[in-house]
């Protein structure tokens, strides 16, 4: 017999919190950071709902891996109706096919939690706070896509110390990319070419699903 769930503990300083959205992540530092500072950097009396990212307890970054942790979550304890489970990963085309991300897309969906999936990394998702992408030319576009790495950093990573002057991967400058949000809520969902697809095979992201959500409940 497994063992019996128990309910979640909402904060005591949010007594009445109605929704949870838990999340849980391949990166171990930037899209936690991200997430937790864009509700906390931009308070409201009225907020209805808490986040919790689910904390890395190894090194393993796969999909499965991810994936497991919100099974995790899941299993311990006892979710209200309207509360969302996300997992958010990168394509990485190096080592992912597109069949192995078909297929956790098809799980995530099975279990009815949500995939915000970026093609190649999460930084596609920051550099849209920054940058029209559209102003790229379509080489610049592929070598992004790429994402190939110079010494430390990724090709993306670079572009971002180009236009911000600086990007610490372990922990974003976030006054850099939150007071624009909304535009680059705007500017993924210009990339959509199919509003049905569950990821994205092309150069793009789907984490503006989830920041849509949490700002509109927020």
């Amino acid at each position: 017999m497994g063992r019996e769930r128990r309910e979640f503990k909402r904060p005591s300083f949010k007594r009445d919190v109605n929704k949870l959205f838990v999340i849980a992540t391949e990166g171990q530092k930037t899209e936690r950071v991200y997430f937790e500072g864009l509700l906390t950097q931009n308070p409201h009396p009225k907020t209805k709902i808490y986040l919790e990212v689910l904390p890395k307890l190894d090194s393993n970054s796969s999909p499965g891996a991810v994936l497991r942790m919100l099974d995790s979550f899941k299993r311990e304890f006892l979710l209200r109706k309207d509360d969302e489970l996300w997992m958010v990963i990168d394509r990485d085309r190096q080592s992912l096919k597109a069949s192995e991300i078909s297929k956790i897309a098809t799980l995530v969906y099975q279990k009815k939690y949500n995939l915000a999936l970026s093609n190649p990394a999460f930084e596609v998702w920051l550099l849209l706070h920054v940058k029209d992408v559209s102003e790229y030319s379509e080489t610049d576009i592929e070598e992004l896509f790429e994402n190939r790495r110079t010494g430390s950093r990724s090709r993306l990573e670079r572009e971002l110390v180009y236009i911000c002057g600086s990007y610490n991967k372990s922990k974003p400058d976030l006054s850099l990319f939150l007071p624009f949000v909304t535009i680059a809520v705007e500017r993924a969902e210009a990339l959509v070419r199919d509003p049905n697809e569950r990821w994205p095979d092309y150069f793009g992201t789907h984490v503006h699903k989830l920041v849509k959500k949490l700002l509109e409940t927020y």
